[in-house]
């Protein structure tokens, strides 16, 4: 692959300094140079930076603009081949552990580094085309990917501040004093140690708890509020289940405790299983995970000839990444498996039940339930984009059966679109409904009080797309358009922020800017939220969409950012309102004088949901039967 140098790119720094700058730069160490330096030039490569130099005053191009639509499209495609690179015959056998790829457990770490990366690279080696002559200036990574291409640089004084992008290390938690709305980061060591200390007191207080049933299910990761349903009817037939959660509290309020108690739910905590037989395992793990490891790194030459990016062999760059991910986890990856198949040791399960197939802890589960000849049903948790363009985002999400045994959906759309366009056999489908919106479907709307604007999981940083810098403003302009639109209409308005740890907190203050009663929550569930709302507007792709159509909320859809996916099927089947925020004032007007139009659309919205999602407010009910079903 080569890239194309974008043709209406004109302007040159030719015989001048070019700076380049990102999230990493020190923002004294540019002035510094600014002062010193004459005839300089500054591009920037990402979202952070710009609106660092914008705040400074300091005259920037955006690193973007070299950038074509063909150029995306053909580092999407390598993003893609790069980040399964532990599929290959080559690599594969060194990385297996009990039948668990530990190369997969990081699939998503891996996609995240090589959109940003390969998105970074290709800038800029397009950069350095168009100006062989200029002298460059940078520190870190880009003066990593600098020097791969000339020698004509100055390397900047190496930044130690850590960059504020949340890592797969880091925790967000959102919580409000004095109703103000704030966010606390920790590291995830720090976040399961305030874990550990709850889990020893939920061990002291739950030994008795050893009740004999029909059926023990194993639930994974899953959020107790939202399935709250799902929990508490599993007494109805005779289930025994368990919570196991690794990344997630059983309960962290009043009412996800009594959901615990109510369905007699017994806790897995590391406690329960940290032992001798853990402990002895363990050891012997990491000894031969470490021996096949060392046989692996010394296949530089086969990683060279595989990473392959523009003609470029960049594995020298990217090494790092591996030794982070692969081999500085490698204790931690062996002690999660360990931990895994210890509970299947202790416990004899019928079933274990996962989200995702993505998730560290998912993928080692159903993969050691595999092991242990345990059946493993992967339940379909969110609304999904379902179009052929966005196949490639939907698998690397986990999306659809990997290691699991069934999988469990919520309706006919799903299940159509998942035969017509996956390797999943129709026997190995069932449609059950959607247990976590059980509850909802019994929610009654209150007095309408606001309009709701819901933001969505963008910028999407599995997409080339969700990068672009002009992109995210766009995306954040739309935002302050929308609520001036609101505010001239005189109506109240209530944002809520995605939980999703690449939102936009930018959002907060903009909002602030236009109407100070304007007000933003970012740790609240929608679901609290929805009920008190007179409509809907979501920008960008949600399962809140979906959460409105239960409730009978008319929902306007803004696409948000474009990745090109094609339009989704609740916009094809005409689930919703759907607009762009230009022409959002006029429809806006016409849904609130005439409810005429939201009679009309109310009745096609109820269509769509009818194929979506079977078994409205039962499909706890129908999964415990179909579980049933599967065990006779």
């Amino acid at each position: 692959m080569e890239l194309i140098t974008k043709k209406i790119r004109t302007e040159n720094f030719s015989e001048k300094n070019i700076i380049l700058v990102d999230i990493d730069s020190n923002i004294l160490d540019i002035k510094n140079i600014l002062n010193n330096e004459t005839n300089s030039e500054i591009i920037c490569f990402d979202f952070k930076s710009h609106k660092l130099l914008e705040i400074n005053n300091i005259p920037h191009t955006l690193s973007d603009d070299f950038l074509s639509t063909e150029n995306s499209k053909l580092i999407q495609k390598y993003v893609y081949k790069f980040t399964y690179w532990y599929l290959e015959k080559n690599f594969i056998s060194f990385l297996e552990y009990k039948g668990v790829n530990i190369g997969r457990l990081y699939q998503d770490d891996f996609l995240n580094f090589f959109v940003r990366f390969l998105k970074k690279f290709s800038e800029v080696e397009l950069v350095i085309k168009q100006n062989p002559n200029a002298k460059f200036i940078a520190q870190n990574e880009l003066f990593n990917i600098v020097n791969f291409f000339t020698n004509n640089l100055k390397n900047i004084k190496k930044n130690t501040k850590n960059s504020d992008i949340l890592t797969p290390d880091q925790v967000r938690i959102n919580f409000k004093i004095a109703g103000s709305q704030k966010n606390l980061i920790i590291h995830k060591n720090t976040f399961q140690k305030i874990k550990n200390i709850l889990e020893f007191f939920i061990d002291i207080f739950s030994k008795n708890n050893n009740e004999h049933s029909k059926t023990n299910v194993l639930f994974v990761n899953y959020n107790t509020q939202r399935f709250k349903e799902l929990f508490l009817n599993s007494r109805k037939f005779n289930f025994k289940i368990f919570f196991y959660g690794r990344k997630r509290p059983p309960f962290w309020n009043l009412s996800t405790l009594k959901t615990i108690i109510s369905s007699k739910c017994k806790i897995i905590t590391h406690g329960y299983l940290d032992d001798n037989i853990l402990k002895s395992n363990e050891v012997l793990g990491i000894n031969e995970i470490n021996e096949k490891l060392l046989k692996l790194w010394e296949k530089d030459n086969l990683f060279e000839d595989f990473f392959v990016f523009s003609n470029h062999k960049i594995f020298k760059l990217i090494k790092p990444i591996f030794t982070e991910f692969i081999q500085n986890r490698a204790t931690e990856t062996i002690h999660e498996i360990e931990l895994a198949d210890r509970i299947f040791q202790k416990i004899k399960f019928d079933f274990s039940i996962v989200l995702n197939e993505i998730g560290l802890h998912e993928q080692i589960i159903s993969q050691i339930s595999k092991n242990h000849n345990i059946k493993c049903i992967h339940m379909q948790e969110g609304f999904h984009w379902d179009t052929k363009n966005a196949l490639e985002n939907m698998s690397s999400q986990g999306v659809f059966l990997h290691d699991a045994t069934q999988l469990a959906v919520w309706g006919e759309i799903d299940r159509k679109f998942t035969l017509e366009n996956s390797n999943v056999k129709s026997d190995d489908i069932e449609i059950i409904g959607a247990p976590r919106y059980d509850g909802l479907f019994q929610i009654q709307k209150k007095n309408e009080k606001f309009i709701l604007l819901a933001s969505s999981g963008d910028p999407q940083p599995e997409e080339v797309e969700g990068l672009r810098i002009k992109k995210i403003q766009k995306y954040l302009d739309d935002v302050l358009k929308i609520s001036e639109i609101i505010n001239q209409l005189d109506e109240n308005l209530v944002i809520k922020l995605h939980p999703s740890p690449t939102q936009l907190m930018e959002i907060i203050s903009l909002s602030q800017k236009i109407n100070k009663n304007i007000v933003v929550e970012t740790n609240d569930d929608i679901e609290v939220l929805l009920p008190s709302a007179k409509l809907l507007i979501c920008i960008g792709f949600s399962t809140v969409l979906i959460e409105a159509l239960i409730l009978k909320i008319p929902v306007i859809f803004i696409p948000g950012i474009d990745y090109n996916y094609n339009d989704p099927s609740i916009v094809t089947e005409k689930g919703c309102f759907v607009s762009n925020v230009d022409e959002l004032e006029e429809l806006l007007k016409k849904i609130l004088s005439d409810k005429n139009e939201i009679n009309k659309q109310q009745i096609l919205s109820q269509k769509y949901l009818s194929q979506l999602i079977s078994n409205p407010g039962a499909g706890s009910d129908y999964f415990f039967k179909y579980l049933n079903n599967l065990n006779n």
